[in-house]
């Protein structure tokens, strides 16, 4: 897939920073494993950090310009929260409805590798990168900067792996953190190649059919594909049966 990437703010426009951590250093530690992680599963990323904005605009204007400089599929960008030093946990930011069941799952698996609280999806049309880009966005609050508890857990690692196994459906390990990611099971997903809109009707009618639900994500090329929740067997099988049967390409998961 074609991915943008991006860590929050930077040196010149600070991010929440609290003592002597700083929000667009921690992003560039998960911002650059997560892109070196996703080119080595074969994705084609582009790092679209802004390093020479001057005011928090310039900063958000250069990081959109750098995005919409082509089509891509998908886009992350790499924050952390901060409050009065009570707030605690991971959560995820996303433009609309339609974006929120992959932002909870991406906050959820990060909050089982990690430990930290499950703040869940939060649709925000308001942020400019996300509102602005040319493909969905899905801006991650890496816990709280200002927690200690929180920054305890920090674990680049399993941040980065989390996200590409909720969104990507693949595991993928640095080998430099000291807490394992939670190791692939079958999960009982099936993840679609990209087909015309035109046949979204039907998909839908037979995850209705099997009582299945799913994701649906659209590519700026115009096609979808969709990510089942996980479900049981015998659903599973079903839908493997009337997409085997329309010669269509899945993943089972």
């Amino acid at each position: 897939m074609r991915v943008s990437s991006h860590r929050g703010h930077n040196e010149i426009v600070p991010g929440a920073n609290y003592g002597n951590r700083k929000e667009h250093l921690l992003g560039d530690q998960t911002n650059g494993d997560f892109i070196k992680k996703l080119r080595a599963l074969g994705h084609s990323v582009e790092d679209d950090t802004d390093n020479v904005g001057r005011t928090k605009s310039a900063v958000v204007g250069n990081q959109v310009r750098n995005i919409n400089d082509r089509p891509n599929d998908v886009g992350f960008a790499w924050h952390n929260n901060a409050s009065d030093g009570e707030g605690h946990g991971v959560e995820v930011l996303c433009f609309s409805e339609k974006e929120a069941p992959m932002a909870a799952r991406i906050s959820e698996e990060i909050a089982k590798r990690t430990g930290w609280k499950d703040r869940g999806a939060k649709i925000r049309p308001d942020v400019g990168v996300i509102r602005s880009s040319n493909c969905p966005f899905f801006l991650i609050e890496a816990g709280f900067i200002d927690n200690d508890g929180d920054m305890a857990k920090w674990n680049v690692d399993a941040i980065t792996s989390a996200v590409i196994f909720a969104y990507f459906g693949q595991e993928s390990r640095s080998g430099s953190s000291s807490v394992a990611p939670t190791p692939p099971a079958k999960q009982n997903i099936i993840q679609t190649g990209s087909f015309s809109p035109y046949e979204t009707p039907d998909v839908m009618g037979a995850l209705t059919s099997l009582k299945m639900t799913a994701t649906f994500i659209l590519q700026s090329d115009g096609l979808t594909y969709f990510i089942t929740d996980s479900t049981s067997d015998a659903q599973l099988n079903g839908m493997k049966g009337w997409l085997q049967r329309k010669g269509w390409w899945y993943e089972e998961k």
